[in-house]
């Protein structure tokens, strides 16, 4: 009987290796690991979708100026600025404040709902099943802002603060399959597969523009923000809708990784899961971990109003078209390419968490020099310039970031740190908008707004320093999660400082 169960375990690790191994050497489409298919597909999925973002926020910007008086409508469709300097109020606030406050109020639905559905990924057989669901509600949103015009465009802002709530639950679907897939592949090609996961979606998010910029030209529509936005929400509804429609297909069906205690609502033990998970980290992985979800929360509130502050500076500042705001986009897309593969690279050499220091670093200096340097439309040049450095950036931080949390993750409670994860990374992205949003109101300089990303990625690169060294880390990943165990433990038999989750 021994002989044989080390047989079948020795297999079962034989197996694992061989996919391992054949992971890097899978189809250009298809990988040996089906969630890890489906995982690059959301993500090529996601990537469109936040494009379609800049196009859509042009148009808001847009309308609301029309809306304000602050431009007019001719004859063709076409819009013409009659007030350079747009201090008009609309529903209270300026034109330019709209895009801001879609971002904040979608950041505090997320802090305030995800958990929730982080419970039903953790606690039911239905992870799947919602993002399937969120997936899908994302599409009929995106197609309904096919029909943004002039007395619709309050009423699709509204839906689009729900879709980026909606958006969230299908990354937080997704995640979830993430630290498995790590435990498949092994230390080794997981790195290499982030840095598929990321590349593929850069390509698949300059195709999206490609697409969208050619059906403009086409049309002789790529001077108007508002039909460029239709145009950029029908080609999304199309290819966001096919990669969903893959990324699900390939996703396979999960069993709870818990049971739901007696009498506990499935609403409320999300938020109670956050917070025995949170005391839990700061109980037994105070110094790895514990760090580490700090880093994340300071850093992806940093990158999460990224987008947003800068595609308001394009526009309000360097006084970009929707069109040229998506070029501007297509140069970040097209370099993170190159520093994902200068991520993978150093990852090679040295650890992941010498990486996303460096990277940090980096990428302060590159804010400083861009916010500080793009102040009009004379200096429109730079754009292309600081475009391709944050476009190196993101390349390198978002697959050292992503690397660090598989390899971090330890064993039994994967979904459950997968929407902790999540949620770290979502809790305070409402936080700089909301700044942007009081900064703009005020008449102050816009580039203040872009700065303040800085005292984030700061406070992050502080967490990461605290952090022992990346072997010392690594070793909360070969057993299981403490935090598992204690609930496995009787009570009569739990220490002082056990934690009943």
């Amino acid at each position: 009987m021994v002989d044989s169960k080390q047989n079948e375990e020795q297999s079962s690790v034989d197996d694992v290796g061989d996919l391992a191994a054949r992971s890097t050497n899978s189809s250009c489409v298809r990988l040996d690991v089906d969630d890890a298919t489906g995982f690059q597909f959301i993500q090529m999925s996601n990537n469109c979708l936040l494009l379609s973002n800049v196009f859509l926020s042009a148009s808001f910007i847009t309308l609301a100026k029309n809306h304000a008086g602050c431009m007019q409508k001719d004859e063709n469709g076409n819009f013409s600025v009659i007030d350079e300097v747009c201090d008009k109020k609309v529903y209270g606030f300026k034109p330019s404040s709209f895009i801001t406050n879609i971002a904040a109020i979608a950041g505090v639905l997320v802090a305030f709902l995800l958990p929730f559905i982080g419970a039903i990924v953790d606690y039911t057989r239905y992870r799947k099943l919602i993002g399937c669901i969120a997936a899908a509600l994302v599409i009929s949103i995106q197609t309904i802002q096919i029909g943004t015009v002039e007395a619709t465009w309050f009423f699709m802002t509204i839906l689009q603060a729900i879709n980026g709530f909606l958006s969230q639950c299908v990354r937080l679907a997704a995640f979830s399959y993430l630290p498995e897939i790590h435990r498949i592949v092994g230390d080794r090609i997981m790195p290499q597969l982030n840095t598929r996961f990321f590349i593929l979606a850069a390509c698949a998010s300059i195709t999206y523009l490609v697409l969208v910029a050619g059906s403009g030209f086409l049309t002789k529509t790529f001077n108007n923000d508002v039909k460029t936005a239709q145009i950029g929400q029908a080609v999304d509804m199309v290819v966001s809708g096919i990669f969903y429609a893959l990324g699900f297909y390939f996703f396979t069906k999960k069993e709870p990784r818990r049971e739901l205690p007696e009498n506990e609502s499935l609403f409320f033990a999300g938020f109670k899961q956050v917070f025995f998970t949170a005391r839990g980290i700061w109980r037994h992985y105070r110094s790895t971990l514990g760090w580490f979800f700090l880093a994340v929360i300071f850093a992806r509130t940093a990158t999460i109003s990224f987008l947003v502050i800068v595609v308001t500076l394009l526009i309000e500042v360097m006084k970009f078209s929707g069109i040229a705001s998506g070029a501007a986009y297509l140069v970040v897309l097209f370099f993170t390419v190159p520093g994902s593969f200068f991520a993978r690279f150093l990852m090679s050499k040295k650890d992941s968490i010498f990486c996303i220091r460096l990277s940090l670093i980096v990428f302060i200096g590159v804010n400083f020099a861009g916010f500080l340097t793009m102040t009009g439309p004379e200096v429109s040049h730079l754009v292309w310039l600081f475009a391709a450095l944050w476009g190196f950036m993101m390349g390198w931080f978002f697959p050292t970031e992503v690397n660090i949390y598989s390899s971090l993750m330890p064993k039994g409670q994967e979904a459950e740190f997968a929407g902790f994860f999540l949620y770290c990374s979502q809790v305070l992205g409402w936080f700089p908008s909301l700044i942007f949003t009081i900064i703009n109101e005020r008449g102050n300089w816009l580039g203040w707004g872009g700065l303040q990303l800085n005292i984030y990625l700061f406070l992050s690169l502080m967490c990461y320093f605290m952090m022992p060294s990346w072997n010392e880390c690594a070793e909360i990943t070969r057993s299981e999660s403490k935090i598992v165990r204690i609930v496995k433990t009787p009570p009569n038999q739990r220490k002082d400082d056990s934690i009943d989750v």
